[in-house]
């Protein structure tokens, strides 16, 4: 409870600095650049997967096509974007969550800078806005035009929004109620703001131009990412350990363990428990566009609900997912039509439920409690053995 508290009150005086940077910075007149836009995207890996093909159809449309186009961007996904996306984006602006939240100076001249910028027109195609940041940034950017969307219904964080934030815009495009797949939602966005059909149909990289001698090539190698963020997300060690000593005797395939540099003593106590030398531990040894290329050269990828499965999917390649149904029908399952080699497995509860998918959807759209350590090794070897015979 007094962790909650102190949060909250660290929001608080979070806003009440971005209220007094942007009394400061509104002081100075803006001049404005003509055909000059700002797209604003400050979510996790995952989130900019399903996002970043819609900024080649902002690129070509016929309302911003004569546009120069700069992305502001969460510093997590630097590495990606600037590999797969500089050929649609003229410019990239890099923040640091956790210095823009926590270090006043950052802020000013993170803010500062964008503002002098005369940005004529932003877009925060962001569903689940936050007030801290993305939101902060439309207010700040001074543009003629400031176009967001209504956002998530989720009533935690609504009534803050339309009380605090709605006014930062000129014009919030409104979102379909249903719980749609997180890139069905931003396809829908950016045809309501374009106002034209929009073609394609799935995520997609092209991996190939990545080339890195630290990506193992020369033999058939399964890829196992055991990390995540928050905790009720994380199978157990023992578990995926389990499932690797599997692999490993049942297939000729070597284990490559991946993640951030955090996630590197689950790496070694995997492999600990594994007492196998055709394990491999990478973690913090990629940056995410040669995590791409190692997981596009993978036989399989198994992985907590993270962004690796959602870059899996972009390079096409097969993916089992485990997951406590955490936000389910907008990041997951994936549609079979968006992409057909995906295969998830979630506690007893969802898994017995399987043919009643809109009560899921209903049920743990926002959040779920379950725990993702009722998942059996078990169920994931059989898959295993569905995918790989």
């Amino acid at each position: 409870m007094l962790k909650l508290y102190r949060i909250k009150i660290l929001n608080l005086l979070c806003y009440q600095a971005l209220q007094l940077i942007n009394l400061f910075l509104n002081r100075k007149k803006i001049e404005y650049q003509h055909n000059k836009l700002l797209i604003i995207r400050l979510d996790s890996i995952g989130d900019y997967m399903l996002f970043r093909n819609f900024i080649g159809e902002i690129k070509k449309s016929k309302k911003y096509r004569d546009y120069t186009v700069t992305l502001c961007g969460n510093i997590l996904w630097k590495d990606i974007a600037e590999s797969f996306d500089k050929e649609v984006v003229n410019d990239f602006i890099w923040i640091d969550r956790r210095k823009f939240y926590g270090n006043i100076f950052y802020k000013y001249k993170i803010m500062r800078s964008i503002r002098e910028k005369g940005f004529e027109i932003v877009i925060d195609p962001t569903f689940s806005r936050e007030i801290l940041y993305g939101d902060s940034i439309v207010k700040v950017s001074g543009a003629k035009e400031k176009i967001g969307s209504t956002g998530s219904p989720d009533s935690h964080s609504k009534w803050k929004r339309n009380l605090l934030t709605d006014k930062y815009y000129t014009k919030l495009i409104s979102s379909s109620k249903a719980n749609l797949f997180e890139f069905n939602r931003n396809k829908e966005f950016f045809e309501r703001v374009l106002n034209e059909k929009i073609e394609i149909e799935k995520p997609f990289i092209d991996s190939s131009k990545i080339f890195s001698d630290k990506i193992p090539v020369s033999e058939y190698y399964i890829v196992i990412f055991p990390g995540a963020k928050h905790l009720k997300r994380r199978w157990s060690v023992d578990s995926f350990a389990e499932v690797s000593g599997f692999i490993l005797n049942e297939y000729n395939l070597g284990i490559v363990i991946a993640g951030s540099e955090e996630d590197y003593q689950l790496a070694e106590q995997i492999i600990f428990k594994t007492r196998a030398n055709k394990c491999l531990n990478m973690t913090g040894k990629t940056k995410l566009n040669e995590l791409a290329k190692l997981i596009s050269n993978a036989t399989l990828l198994i992985s907590n609900d993270t962004g690796a499965v959602h870059i899996a999917a972009a390079v096409n390649s097969s993916f089992i997912c485990i997951s406590n149904g955490n936000h389910f029908g907008r990041f997951h399952p994936y549609p079979k039509e968006i992409f057909d080699k995906a295969y998830y497995i979630y506690p007893p509860e969802i898994m017995n439920n399987q043919d009643n998918i809109e009560l899921l959807k209903n049920k743990y759209r926002f959040s779920s409690e379950l725990d993702i350590n009722e998942i059996k090794p078990g169920t994931v070897k059989e898959t295993i053995k569905k995918i790989l015979g």
